[in-house]
C-alpha cells in the first residue's frame, strides 16, 4: 500500500511541476511576458498534479473487453479529455462561485461554459493527454514504480510537500482577502489582471518595477484600492451634503 502512495505522491509533484512550467511557456507566448500562472508562490499547479495521477491510473487500465488495441487507446484518452475537463470545471466553478476568482478566463472562447471550460481547450488537453499517454507514461511509470527503493526520491517529494503545505496555507489566506475584497467591490476578480494591475500600480508610485513578493503585493494592492474608493465615496458624500445645504 504504501508503494502505491508514493508512486501516486510523486506522480502528483512530477506532474505539478511540469504543468506549471506549460503554464508558464504559454502564457509567456500569449502575454509577451512572463507570468508565474495560478493563485501558488512555488512552481506547483495542483490541477495538473491531480490530472497527472488520473492520467497515470487511466493508462494502466486494460480495458480487454474490448475488441483491439486501437479502440481502447482511443477510450483511454476520451476518458482522460473527460476527466481533465471535469477537474478544470469544478476547480474553476470553486474558485469562481466561493472565492469570487476568476483563475483563468475563457469567455472569449466558442462554446465556452461560465468562461472556465470550452471545447477548444478541451481539445488542447486531448493533445495533451495523448503526448502524456504516448510518450511519458512509460519512463515515468520506470522511475515511479521504484519510488519505494529510492530514499533521496522519497526525500524529495517529502520536501516538496512540505513546502507546498505551507504555500497553500498561505494563499488559501489571501484568496479569503481577495473574496473579501471581492464582496466589497461586488464583483469578480480576474487573478491574472489583479497581478497586473498591482505591479503596475507599484510601479507608478515608485517610479520602478515592484519586486515580486505576491503576497506583499496583493496585498498591499487591495489595501489601496479599497482606501481610494473610501475617499471617493467620502469626496461624493461631502458634496452631497454641500448640495443639499
Amino acid at each position: 500500500m504504501i508503494e502505491v502512495v508514493l508512486e501516486y505522491l510523486f506522480l502528483f509533484c512530477f506532474c505539478a511541476t511540469c504543468g506549471w512550467l506549460i503554464e508558464v511557456v504559454y502564457r509567456g507566448f500569449r502575454h509577451r511576458k512572463v507570468v508565474n500562472p495560478g493563485f501558488l508562490t512555488g512552481t506547483c499547479l495542483p490541477i495538473y498534479g491531480i490530472g497527472g495521477a488520473v492520467l497515470y491510473f487511466l493508462s494502466e487500465l486494460k480495458l480487454r473487453a474490448l475488441p483491439n488495441e486501437y479502440l481502447r487507446v482511443a477510450v483511454i484518452l476520451l476518458m482522460a479529455v473527460a476527466v481533465m475537463t471535469l477537474i478544470e470545471l469544478v476547480g474553476g466553478l470553486i474558485a469562481l462561485k466561493y472565492f469570487r476568482i476568476r483563475l483563468w478566463d475563457y469567455s472569449g472562447e466558442w462554446g465556452n461554459f461560465q468562461g472556465v471550460i470550452c471545447p477548444k481547450f478541451s481539445l488542447f488537453w486531448g493533445l495533451i493527454c495523448a503526448a502524456y499517454y504516448f510518450f511519458l507514461y512509460a519512463p515515468l511509470h520506470d522511475v515511479a514504480s521504484r519510488v519505494i527503493e529510492l530514499p533521496l526520491l522519497i526525500l524529495a517529494v517529502g520536501a516538496y510537500l512540505g513546502v507546498l503545505a505551507v504555500d497553500l496555507a498561505h494563499s488559501l489566506r489571501l484568496m479569503q482577502r481577495i473574496r473579501r475584497y471581492a464582496a466589497q467591490m461586488r464583483t469578480h476578480i480576474n487573478l491574472d489582471q489583479m497581478k497586473a494591475s498591482a505591479k503596475e500600480h507599484f510601479r507608478v508610485q515608485s517610479g520602478k518595477k515592484e519586486p515580486f513578493n505576491f503576497y506583499r503585493m496583493v496585498n498591499r494592492y487591495m489595501a489601496d484600492m479599497h482606501g481610494y474608493r473610501e475617499q471617493i465615496q467620502q469626496k461624493w458624500g461631502d458634496k452631497n451634503g454641500q448640495a443639499k445645504n
